[in-house]
């Protein structure tokens, strides 16, 4: 059993809270001395201090050394931080329980809404949504993904008047060629968020017709199809709930330079973020990983890992929920 007291309740493992633990008593610390007083890999030992670090436990200097954080401050933030994500899943139980409801009255006939099974059924239906969209296209996107890449579609939906809303799951990015992908739609006129996780897949257009996943299983292609005006009105305040909690991205994201750091008296004020800016904070608050970032902009981790400094640097910050809240101070987020 759990104990009560340990900090997998806020997202640490075990592991990373021993070493934690016994860094408490320290001033500071480096891999080396991980090493040395639990007996890991110097790989283990820094990727223990990397999650620390990016749970808001420990502080980073330019010489390599960690220095832990008042855990009376960092912890009371984790919390808060599991607070509001639980709130969020809370909440979602009313849309997600209207869409059982529908799936139920589907099998047995309901008018207005149908199950679709299989890729091919699936894919048709899929193509035919968004191409009737006149006025709106709204999307929850994360794996697995059953059909080839529709930029095509969702570009032809922008040039004849469609606003197309995309909100994505940090997981979306983990998969080659998601990243490019994405930073051709929002180039053409795509507005994209990023949240840490999404419960469904859903394609929704014009209010007036959608389309929900049943199964998120590798494939599996189940999929609700509805025009019932109840269901659609839940499922539009479903997608409006987490468009709202999501994070923007944009202009290309794999585009841009980091400017140089602000200097110590605060140079540039008023500056407003870049758009590389700006995406690494969507991505930071998603909690994309840094490989799976690194990746997707086809540079090096160590190459990331400078672009990120730098972006501390700029905010006065040595973490990435320190930048978060120095962002939101900037309204740069």
């Amino acid at each position: 059993m759990e104990n009560d007291a340990s900090l997998a309740w806020v997202g640490v493992d075990r592991v990373a809270e021993e070493a934690y633990r016994l860094l408490l008593s320290r001033d500071s610390a480096t891999a080396d001395d991980v090493v040395g007083a639990l007996g890991v890999t110097d790989g283990e030992a820094l990727a223990l201090l990397e999650r620390l670090h990016h749970a808001g436990l420990m502080s980073r200097r330019s010489s390599g050394e960690f220095f832990t954080v008042d855990p009376r401050h960092a912890l009371h933030a984790l919390v808060e931080s599991r607070e509001r994500r639980l709130a969020a899943v809370r909440e979602s139980a009313g849309p997600l329980g209207a869409i059982f409801d529908a799936a139920r009255r589907a099998r047995d006939g309901g008018p207005g809404t149908s199950v679709i099974s299989g890729l091919e059924a699936v894919g048709d239906r899929y193509y035919r949504l968004k191409q009737t969209a006149r006025t709106e296209l709204c999307a929850l996107d994360r794996p697995p993904f059953l059909l080839a890449p529709n930029e095509p579609l969702d570009e032809a939906a922008v040039r004849r008047g469609v606003r197309v809303r995309a909100v994505y799951a940090a997981a979306s990015f983990e998969a080659d060629g998601r990243w490019q992908e994405l930073g051709s739609l929002v180039s053409r006129g795509e507005e994209a968020r990023v949240v840490p996780a999404l419960p469904i897949k859903l394609a929704m257009a014009d209010r007036s017709a959608a389309m929900v996943s049943l199964s998120l299983s590798v494939g599996s292609a189940e999929y609700l199809y509805t025009e019932a005006p109840p269901l659609l009105e839940a499922l539009g305040e479903f997608f409006e709930h987490y468009w709202a909690a999501a994070v923007p991205l944009t202009g290309s994201p794999a585009s841009g330079t980091l400017p140089p750091a602000a200097s110590a008296d605060g140079a540039a004020p008023g500056r407003r973020p870049t758009d590389e800016e700006r995406n690494l904070l969507a991505l930071f608050a998603a909690g994309v990983k840094d490989e799976a970032i690194a990746r997707q902009l086809g540079i090096s981790p160590r190459t990331l890992r400078r672009r990120i400094q730098d972006l501390f640097t700029e905010l006065g910050a040595t973490n990435r929920f320190g930048a978060g809240v120095a962002a939101a101070r900037r309204d740069w987020i």
